[in-house]
């Protein structure tokens, strides 16, 4: 299992870094305390977490639903972005859903994020409200993304 503080670290770091432009710092600190910290246990002891690690030190994650075909999330430390971190752990959600028989997968991406999803073939498809515990919400856009061409018994994220 891996470091549940360090993953805690890289969730809050890369929030706080990259979604000012989007959210208001209500809406920052509420996301970042969401899930609490038993519920990243949670999250590390289900095997949908997977971590992009340099010189032992985690620089990002991934979280990838193999039941519903979404990607949960993709989050990687400021100082580490623009070096293909967050592509690498996307790749790895495509190849987790590939080898659980989608044929297409999903994400509820943050305003911020959009950009990095769009690069990476996912099509906007509609707005979203994400709620957050306290009654706050986070606006995001379902996006959608293509793999392999359908085939039988392939199934739809």
């Amino acid at each position: 299992m891996y470091d549940r503080d360090a993953i805690l670290r890289v969730h809050a770091s890369a929030i706080r870094g990259g979604a000012s432009t989007h959210y208001s710092p209500q809406e920052i600190e509420a996301w970042v305390a969401f899930p609490a910290p038993e519920g990243h246990e949670a999250e590390l002891r289900s095997g949908h977490v997977f971590v992009a690690e340099e010189g032992g030190h985690i620089l990002g994650y991934g979280r990838f639903d193999t039941d519903s075909g979404e990607v949960e999330a993709t989050y990687v430390l400021p100082e580490a972005q623009g070096r293909g971190v967050g592509k690498a752990l996307l790749a790895e959600s495509e190849a987790r859903a590939r080898r659980a028989g989608f044929d297409s997968i999903h994400v509820s991406a943050s305003l911020n994020a959009v950009a990095f999803y769009a690069r990476a073939g996912f099509e906007p498809q509609v707005e979203r409200l994400y709620k957050l515990p306290g009654g706050l919400h986070l606006e995001c856009m379902f996006m959608l993304k293509r793999l392999d061409a359908p085939s039988s018994g392939r199934r739809a994220g």
